[in-house]
């Protein structure tokens, strides 16, 4: 029987390698890279983290890699300190290392009840190198009683095909001749200059993109409500024109009479000043309109976009729903004139707001308008201000809609002057049009 005593490796420190190079560096670059956003001194203790943790992986890998076993062999099999008793019939594959994974003769033999015994070597440091001459000689004498396994007859017994596997896998490896594959410690540190001085620059350009695709998507939204605000005006015209015409008589050269869309907001929608995220919602909203323009109530309007002017016409606050009367529509405004202040009011207000009122009259479905429907409060008011206050605008609008023909809303027209004149109103610019109609 011959004997065979080494030291070797095993893999019962892989694990603190694995830390060592790939763990303990790329885990602390990384929280070195976001650590720097906040606290722009962690550099150096963190390099100083990683170094002692890498000491104590290595010290780790070394003290648990480290082993001695002394082999003995005879016919049957061989009897190893570290692993004990193994019977050549026990042995499953003796499956030879990649180059990646263990130098030349490192070599593992895997058993049948799935045991591993694993020896390794680096042949290329100094006192390692008589350890791997001693096993590749209990390698060959292996080799040699698995060859006297593989040519004694074996009676059928499958057995002998195992070895004859064994002996050609063992051949195998010893042809193996490459030097280990190893990751030098400098390129580490190279790497984790290259974060320091690259990862600052990177996670700023990072950062730049960002604010740039943000700021482009804030544009695009700005842009795009620009758009719908368009083509909603565009809609509104088109479908407008079918509450049929609308009759005016103003002394405002410029103004015309439109029915505006409703479209209603969110009441509990949060209120967004930031330029694009506060069309976000209106965006919605004009999109909507604009696929059913169908689906929102229209307000009959006056404007004048020369003064950006526009007031909805409103009925009176005392009038009544009444299916024998009709209403006239009644507005006044003056941009550069404004009304006093209640005498209840104890709080004075140097806020300027223009006049503008709006109101209605009601006249009869049937038969000819009198001047008794100019005897109401509401006319009363409009007259009093159009009277008092120089430069108002006077609007009195009715709808063919409500069945108010031309004839009937000149007659109306006619009261109106009239009742002007007798108190002394200036009529001199008042004029007729005809609005919403092809």
């Amino acid at each position: 029987m011959k004997e065979y005593t080494f030291k070797y490796q095993n893999n019962s420190g892989l694990l603190y390698l694995l830390l060592v190079l790939i763990g303990i560096p790329f885990g602390l670059i990384f929280l070195t890279v976001w650590l720097m956003e906040y606290v722009q001194w962690i550099f150096w203790p963190n390099i100083v983290l990683m170094l002692s943790l890498m000491v104590f992986g290595v010290w780790r890998f070394v003290k648990k890699s480290k082993a001695i076993d002394t082999i003995t062999l005879d016919k049957e099999g061989f009897t190893s300190l570290s692993y004990g008793r193994v019977l050549y019939k026990d042995i499953h594959s003796i499956p030879p290392y990649g180059p990646l994974q263990a130098p030349p003769p490192s070599m593992r033999i895997k058993l049948n009840n799935g045991k591993k015994l694993v020896w390794l070597f680096n042949p290329d440091h100094p006192q390692s190198a008589v350890e791997a001459i001693t096993f590749a000689a209990f390698r060959e004498e292996l080799l040699h009683h698995l060859e006297q396994q593989a040519l004694a007859p074996q009676g059928g017994n499958p057995g002998e095909n195992t070895a004859t596997s064994l002996v050609s896998q063992i051949e195998e490896s010893k042809k193996r001749d490459y030097r280990y594959i190893a990751i030098p410690i400098s390129a580490v540190f190279a790497l984790v200059m290259l974060f320091r001085t690259c990862g600052a620059d990177f996670i700023k350009q990072q950062r730049d993109k960002e604010t740039a695709g943000f700021r482009d998507a804030i544009l695009d939204m700005e842009k795009t409500y620009e758009t719908n605000v368009l083509k909603a005006k565009d809609v509104a015209a088109v479908y407008g024109l079918t509450f049929g015409p609308v009759f005016l008589w103003t002394n405002d050269p410029r103004a015309t009479v439109v029915f505006r869309p409703d479209i209603p907001r969110d009441p509990y929608g949060a209120e967004i000043n930031v330029i694009g995220l506060r069309h976000a919602e209106d965006n919605k909203l004009l999109e909507q309109y604009i696929q059913h323009p169908d689906s929102v109530n229209y307000d009959l309007t006056i404007v004048n976009t020369a003064e950006k002017f526009y007031a909805v016409m409103n009925k009176s606050i005392f009038s009544r729903e009444d299916s024998l009367t009709v209403p006239i529509y009644l507005t006044v405004y003056n941009p550069k004139e404004s009304l006093p202040s209640p005498f209840s009011q104890k709080v004075v207000d140097s806020t300027f707001r223009p006049i503008r009122y709006s109101t209605s009259i009601a006249i009869p479905r049937a038969g000819e308008p009198k001047s008794e429907i100019l005897d109401h409060m509401d006319f009363a008011s409009v007259r009093s201000i159009l009277k008092k206050y120089r430069g108002t605008y006077f609007y009195m609008v009715a709808k063919e809609q409500d069945g108010i023909s031309a004839q009937q809303f000149e007659k109306i027209k006619i009261l109106v002057l009239k009742n002007f004149e007798e108190h002394k109103v200036d009529t001199e610019q008042f004029e007729s049009r005809r609005c919403n109609s092809e």
